[in-house]
């Protein structure tokens, strides 16, 4: 066993059953899992194969295959070691036919959903009253809670209407596509596990032992996988971190981790709380942050490191100042070292000020969030023709290339072959097919569209032992795809040119090295991967330049400096609350501890007193108040000023003392807010959590919580469109609808 603390060796160690790790950030918690592994196949000969490891991201995925292997010191092993969607892929991959998918179904991803999505929108007009994006994120949420969208009432509202016909014909086209959406690989995986108890009893006896990485983060379906998978055996290890619980905007449920000992009786309890990555005064500063925190399990992280120096504040008069003053210092710290910086900021838009003073400097920088390089319109254009090639009733995939490139086919015509297609009750392919027996088209069109079937049919034929470079290769080849590029193209940028090419070779070279490492015949997996990718699984973070990324996207980083940008109320927190308790709130100010403990010597917190923010200019800002949580006490604070007369002073440093620049740090007054007061101090007892209500605004929705008592107590509901709002008992338009059933 490698070097372990005495908190370490002990969850290592630990007896069967369910286990639940508390392991604070940087506290070496994929140490902690691999070395637990290394254990059970070496002191009580377990079978590699009989261990299945669930995270959530392809990297931190591989890193832990990585280790593992090398800790048994083999090139690889048979361990399960993936993300919730990949292991769901592989059962369904393997027993998806028993709950009717077909063998060859395709993963849709955000792009295909999207396309999906707004296709249905577009074909109910007004009446769906929502947008694309809005309707995805509904069908998400009731996905991700296991659950369908409740029936309609005996007289519906048209929006609710038209949003029961959204779901009913989003997973019709589905089924018709042969597809499964991101959400729906958890979703079937768990009907898979549910509905053959046969299968799931084959999976059971198959792992003896599931170890969970970032259980804060699961969702609904993603816990009633594992209490499927635990059946029996018991023998589950979550390790994880309430205090890092920042995603339920997605669906994360904090409950899964906050009643683990509840759902799996007898468990037992590890908490991992000495620090490797941060210095003291970080640890200080986040660990008197996140104790405001009421949902919680309690955990103080400390370290053994010297110190490096206090966490500073920086007051910048504008948000201009604010860019300015990091560039400077990054220009001044001289040559930059890979992961030796992070910018991090709470919304995108933040990003801008702060790209064009580090351009003005000539300093690398580097965005994490943007286009990733595999949703790039060249590499969807030929990952199109594979999909078709692997299922011809992916009728999203054809929608794409159906003119790409052209064929003749206008929007009309197109219009045409899909309404014939649905009234057939067929895939567009098989109407393409007969293409050539179709008068109303143009001779070029039907030339064309005879020669896209015979390609995908021909493409088809060797999916099975035909290398993906070479299936991509014949398209590119086929359908002159580089002259296409070049012929049109913006020809008064002939840089535009150079670059789409250069992402068609990018994309090929990825597809070779796929092949190095997985063989012939391998094009399903290859979609999947593709399908499953995250922005932090193609980030090169091996390269010299700053890094600008939104706090959510910082998790499970780390890096020499971090500044965090924008501590304003309003800003970050990102909205104004009057309620300490609020979920919200408290998820907001966990953010912002998962922001800070990625720092492991230096820390900059900034705010600027005046910002344009959604197109207007705010003026006197008010400071954070994750800032006063964290005790002034605790910071070096740095009060910038407009630019001096040359051999005028330019700034003022203070440790734990504010100067003047619009703003009063310790004032605790909050934003004001409406208040009320109930005649009814009974008006709060009727409501529950879990109970199905609609207000007369926002349309049905679920209660998340009810907080207080009497006629102040106060309601959290999500509602359908992916809305949430707190609403005072005594003043909602809440009619109540159903209780929630669990």
């Amino acid at each position: 066993m490698v070097q372990l603390n005495e908190a370490q060796e002990k969850v290592v160690t630990a007896p069967d059953g369910p286990v639940l790790v508390l392991a604070g950030a940087g506290s070496g918690k994929t140490r902690v899992i691999v070395e637990r592994m290394a254990w059970l196949v070496r002191e009580k000969n377990v079978y590699p194969r009989r261990l299945l490891a669930l995270t959530f991201t392809n990297k931190a995925a591989g890193e832990m295959a990585r280790r593992f292997a090398a800790r048994l010191r083999e090139s690889r092993t048979d361990a399960f070691i993936g993300t919730f969607h990949s292991f769901c892929l592989f059962l369904l991959r393997c027993d998806g036919t028993r709950i009717g998918l077909p063998e060859n179904f395709v993963v849709f991803d955000d792009g295909d959903q999207l396309s999906l999505v707004k296709r249905l929108v577009r074909e109910q007009g007004e009446s769906a009253g929502v947008t694309p994006r809005q309707a995805m994120s509904w069908i998400s949420r009731f996905k991700q809670s296991a659950e369908e969208p409740p029936p309609l009432p005996e007289k519906p509202r048209d929006s609710d209407r038209a949003m029961a016909v959204l779901w009913r014909r989003y997973h019709e086209e589905l089924r018709n596509a042969g597809a499964v959406d991101f959400d729906g690989l958890l979703l079937e995986g768990l009907r898979l596990l549910r509905e053959c108890p046969d299968v799931a009893e084959k999976w059971r006896r198959r792992f003896h032992y599931v170890l969970v990485d970032e259980y804060q983060d699961t969702n609904r379906v993603q816990y009633l996988l594992l209490k499927e998978l635990s059946e029996g055996r018991g023998n589950i290890m979550a390790v994880g971190d309430e205090d890092q619980a920042i995603y339920s905007w997605r669906g994360a449920d904090i409950n899964n981790i906050l009643d683990f000992e509840r759902d799996f009786p007898g468990a037992s309890v590890f908490r991992l709380e000495q620090n490797y990555r941060s210095t003291p005064s970080i640890l200080s500063a986040a660990n008197s942050l996140v104790s405001h925190n009421t949902r919680r399990l309690g955990k103080e992280l400390w370290t053994a490191r010297a110190d490096t120096g206090p966490v500073r504040f920086v007051i910048a008069p504008t948000a201009e100042m604010e860019a300015d003053f990091i560039a400077d210092e990054l220009r001044k710290g001289g040559t930059l070292s890979p992961r030796s910086v992070a910018i991090l900021y709470r919304t995108h838009a933040q990003s801008r000020l702060i790209e064009e003073a580090l351009r003005r400097r000539n300093i690398a920088y580097t965005v994490l969030g943007g286009v990733k390089f595999y949703n790039r319109k060249e590499v969807k254009d030929l990952v199109a023709y594979l999909r078709l090639a692997a299922n011809g009733r992916d009728n999203e995939a054809l929608r794409r290339i159906l003119n790409v490139p052209s064929r003749g086919i206008g929007a009309v015509t197109r219009d045409r072959l899909e309404e014939y297609a649905a009234q057939r009750g067929i895939p567009l392919l098989d109407v393409l097919r007969e293409a050539d027996l179709d008068a109303t088209l143009s001779g070029r069109a039907r030339e064309g569209l005879t020669g896209l079937v015979s390609l995908i049919d021909e493409l088809s034929s060797r999916v099975r032992e035909d290398t993906v470079l070479h299936l991509v290769e014949t398209v590119v080849d086929r359908v002159r795809y580089r002259e296409w590029i070049e012929h049109s193209a913006d020809t008064t940028d002939p840089g535009s040119v150079k670059n789409r090419l250069g992402v068609v070779d990018e994309f090929m070279e990825a597809c070779r090295e796929f092949d190095e490492r997985e063989g012939a015949g391998k094009l399903s997996e290859f979609l999947a991967q593709l399908s499953l990718s995250s922005d932090v699984d193609f980030w090169e973070d091996e390269a010299p330049a700053a890094v600008l990324m939104t706090c959510h996207s910082a998790k499970g980083l780390e890096f020499d400096r971090v500044y965090i940008c924008g501590m304003e109320e309003g800003l970050f927190p990102l909205a104004y609350w009057d309620d300490e308790d609020d979920a919200d709130l408290e998820e907001e100010r966990r953010l912002c501890y998962v922001a800070m403990t990625r720092a492991m010597n230096h820390l900059t917190l900034t705010m600027a007193s005046r910002r344009a923010m959604y197109g207007s200019v705010k003026d006197a800002r008010k400071c954070s108040r994750f800032v006063r949580e964290i005790g002034m006490q605790r910071l070096q604070v740095i009060t910038l000023e407009p630019p001096k007369k040359e051999g005028e002073e330019t700034g003022k440093r203070g440790r734990g003392l504010v100067l003047s620049v619009d703003i009063d740090i310790a004032s605790d007054e909050q934003a004001p807010v409406a208040t009320g007061e109930a005649d009814d101090t009974d008006s709060a007892d009727s409501y529950k959590m879990g109970m199905r209500v609609r207000h007369a605004k926002w349309g049905s929705g679920t209660v998340l919580y009810v907080q207080g008592s009497g006629g102040r107590a106060r309601i959290r509901v999500r509602f359908d469109t992916g809305v949430m709002k707190t609403l005072l008992a005594s003043a909602a338009p809440l009619e109540i609808l159903q209780e929630r059933k669990r």
